[in-house]
């Protein structure tokens, strides 16, 4: 009789022979197009490659950053290539990688064992959608499949956001246009203009912390070290009681978006850069306008 499966086995037995038969070969290949990286979780070192990750192991197993792994080395052949590279990914917390040709393999051991590898993707240039990226959980032995864009910094404003509009509207900030009193598309503020649909932002508005140097300073891309675009700013309400500062702001090379912490006091922010014809007329609770003073804007009528 033949006993019945379960999924969570079917995948792990799945994931453990694509990894036998793909992943192992690659740690004692000679290939000149690849290479192995070594990145710890200790940010306080730096990345090291390595010719043959197995036999670096062997020859530094005394090294204090294979310490806790050391007497199990002590034990190990070069034929033991796969529990040598499980231990090391186990015990002292590093990454493994393997970069190919457009092609990066990852070994780690378990979630809390993962690195946060968007630093050295960065650096190496593999943040991009055309690196195939194999991470590979030795605890479970699950292999997951992503591309180098998921290691971007930042969060992806998707594919329908008007990056050109945005950067038409802010070469020409210091011009007055027919549809200055319109809508920015996808802005949420938690305030609402008068004449303006609940919580966007005119591009007058827009305009005028765009035209100002000490409005909000300006971030540069972690992805492109170039400078962004504010494309938002606010106070939405995040829970039932709860409002929270929201400026943000996008890169136009990697079509990332960034979060500005450096302001709590929105209201204040707003009093000190935007003229007072400029400023919101309401502010929205539970999808409600409620009036804000004229005069100080600063509290609610």
């Amino acid at each position: 009789m033949i006993p019945q499966l379960s999924r969570r086995y079917f995948l792990k037995t799945t994931a453990s022979a694509i990894a036998a038969l793909v992943l192992p070969k690659g740690l004692l290949a000679k290939n000149p197009d690849q290479c192995f990286w070594f990145v710890p979780a200790d940010s306080s070192n730096s990345p090291w490659a390595v010719a043959n990750p197995v036999a670096w192991s062997l020859e530094n197993a005394r090294q204090p950053i294979l310490e806790r792994a050391s007497e199990g080395l002590a034990k190990m052949r070069p034929e033991d290539g796969n529990r040598i590279i499980r231990l090391l990914v186990r015990r002292c917390r590093l990454n493994l990688l393997e970069l190919r040709p457009k092609k990066v393999v990852v070994k780690y051991y378990g979630q809390q064992g993962q690195v946060d590898l968007r630093p050295f993707f960065k650096q190496k240039g593999l943040a991009h959608s055309q690196t195939e990226v194999v991470l590979h959980d030795r605890k479970k032995d699950i292999i997951t499949m992503k591309h180098g864009d998921d290691f971007l910094y930042g969060e992806g404003c998707g594919p329908n956001f008007p990056f050109d509009l945005f950067i038409s509207k802010w070469v020409r900030r210091f011009e007055h246009e027919a549809d200055d009193w319109q809508a920015a598309p996808g802005t949420r503020s938690g305030y609402a203009w008068e004449g303006i649909e609940d919580s966007r932002i005119p591009w007058i508005a827009l305009k005028a912390v765009w035209r100002s140097r000490d409005a909000v300073p300006p971030l540069a891309c972690l992805n492109c070290d170039t400078p962004t675009i504010l494309v938002n700013f606010g106070n939405p309400q995040g829970s039932m009681f709860n409002r929270y500062p929201r400026f943000i702001s996008v890169c136009c090379s990697c079509c990332r978006s960034f979060q500005n912490g450096s302001v709590n006091n929105v209201l204040g922010w707003m009093e000190a850069n935007l003229p007072e014809e400029l400023r919101p007329d309401f502010i929205m609770w539970w999808n409600h306008r409620m009036k804000l003073e004229r005069t100080t804007k600063d509290t609610i009528l």
